[in-house]
C-alpha cells in the first residue's frame, strides 16, 4: 500500500534540484555583477550551461543532494537562534546593526563562510570516497593491504580523520592565530 510518506518515487527526479539550484544561483550572483546588468540573457545563457554541466556530473548532483539538508539545517538552526535573540528582548534592529556592523559584521561573516565550505567539502568528500574510495586511490585499487593493516575506509575513516587530535589541536591554534590577528589590527 502507499502512504503519503512513501517518497521512493521522487527519486527519478534527484537530478532535477541541483539543475535548478545551480541555475538560479548562478543567475541570481551574475545579475548582480555590473558587469552583466542589462545583460541578463547573456547571464542565463551561462547559468544555463553550468547548470547543464552540473546535471550530467554525478559526482557535482550528488555533493549538492548530500549538502542541500545539512545547509537547510544551518539556516533552521539560524532563524531559531534569531527567534532566541528576539524572544529574550533584543530588537531586530539591533541584532541587524551586530550582524551587518563594521566591528562584527566581518567575522560574522568569516563563520558563515567557514561553516558553508566544511559542509561543502565534507559532502564532495563523502560523495568522492563512495564513488572510488580514498583508501583506493591511496593504494592504487589494492585496498586489502590496508583494511589488513587496520586502515579506515568510508564514512567512519573520515569522521576519525575530522576528530583527530592532531587536526582538533591544528584548528584551535587557528581559532587562536585568527583572534590575536584580529584583536591587533583592531583599530582603536
Amino acid at each position: 500500500m502507499v502512504t503519503l510518506l512513501d517518497l521512493g518515487a521522487l527519486q527519478h527526479f534527484s537530478g532535477v534540484f541541483p539543475f535548478l539550484l545551480v541555475l538560479v544561483l548562478v543567475y541570481a550572483i551574475l545579475t548582480k555583477i555590473e558587469f552583466f546588468k542589462g545583460k541578463e540573457g547573456i547571464a542565463a545563457i551561462i547559468a544555463l550551461i553550468l547548470a547543464i554541466l552540473t546535471a550530467t556530473s554525478r559526482i557535482a548532483t550528488k555533493t549538492i543532494n548530500i549538502m542541500s539538508p545539512w545547509l537547510v539545517l544551518f539556516l533552521i538552526f539560524g532563524i531559531i537562534l534569531l527567534i532566541v535573540f528576539m524572544a529574550f528582548g533584543i530588537k531586530e534592529e539591533t541584532i541587524t546593526k551586530i550582524l551587518t556592523g563594521k566591528e562584527w559584521g566581518s567575522t560574522f561573516f568569516l563563520w558563515v563562510l567557514a561553516i558553508i565550505l566544511i559542509i561543502t567539502i565534507g559532502s564532495l568528500f563523502a560523495v568522492i570516497n563512495e564513488e572510488k574510495s580514498f583508501v583506493s586511490l591511496r593504494e592504487g585499487e589494492n585496498a586489502t593491504t590496508i583494511a589488513e593493516k587496520g586502515g579506515l575506509a568510508g564514512e567512519t575513516g573520515f569522521w576519525r580523520t575530522i576528530f583527530h587530535p592532531k587536526i582538533l589541536g591544528m584548528v584551535v591554534i587557528m581559532l587562536v592565530a585568527y583572534f590575536t590577528i584580529s584583536k591587533l589590527t583592531k583599530e582603536s
